[in-house]
């Protein structure tokens, strides 16, 4: 738990990046009740929340709060595309008149049409068959990604199948640096994210991070296939 004279916190309690960890809904009660107690601030910001896969999520943190202390903060970068460029924020009631005095201050406006068509898009429920169905395209896409490394994968790494989000963690298991690893999948086309630089940790844990939002199932097993390859000839030498 925070100390007692922070005045705010920050959290992403759908999926915590990079693990998609999500925060239990014991912790969630016990951070409102810190808030209350010390009157202080929670900034919830409940990006990827729309995509989650395993069991019934849990309420966010907003929601559950009856003081008045969370900010929920949300986008349609990942739901909708990143070019839309529209945020918003739910803001307490007393902070209504402030928060939109700052935003005034900040930026005189916002692009009006934008905001019209999504707020058409979403009054007719499109928003919600939309998210509906890219969560069941994500599902699957991460329960092939999922098989395939359990498949090809299995001598290197080991993967932490998320609750959520877009991207699932793997460790490494075999005699194989991160940065190696990094580097051979470069060679082959294949883009990933290594672990160790988002520890705060000094133990870090190697690994990366391998996304599958954007690729079709056929693509995450030549992917993969491709990868298991790379690895296997690197430490082949």
């Amino acid at each position: 738990m925070a100390a007692p004279p922070a005045r705010a916190v920050y959290l992403t309690p759908s999926h915590q990046f990079p693990t998609g960890t999500t925060l239990a809904l014991e912790r969630r009660l016990a951070l409102i009740e810190w808030a209350a107690r010390h009157q202080a601030w929670i900034m919830e910001d409940d990006y990827d929340s729309e995509f989650h896969y395993a069991g019934k999520p849990t309420a966010c943190v907003q929601g559950l709060d009856p003081h008045d202390r969370t900010i929920y903060i949300g986008t349609f970068t990942k739901s909708l595309f990143p070019g839309l460029r529209i945020g918003y924020v739910v803001l307490p009631p007393q902070l209504v008149k402030p928060m939109t005095v700052a935003r005034t201050l900040l930026d005189g406006h916002t692009a009006p049409m934008a905001q019209l068509t999504l707020a058409r898009f979403m009054e007719g429920g499109h928003f919600g068959a939309h998210v509906r169905s890219m969560r069941g395209i994500y599902a699957e896409r991460l329960d092939v990604l999922a098989g395939q490394v359990g498949r090809h994968l299995a001598d290197f790494i080991e993967p932490r199948i998320p609750a959520g989000g877009l991207q699932m963690p793997c460790v490494l298991t075999a005699d194989l640096s991160e940065r190696a690893a990094i580097d051979a999948a470069r060679r082959v086309g294949i883009d990933i994210l290594g672990l160790s630089a988002l520890h705060a940790a000094n133990d870090p844990q190697a690994g990366f991070l391998m996304g599958f939002a954007a690729y079709t199932p056929a693509e995450i097993e030549v992917a993969v296939r491709r990868l298991a390859e790379a690895f296997r000839t690197i430490t082949r030498e």
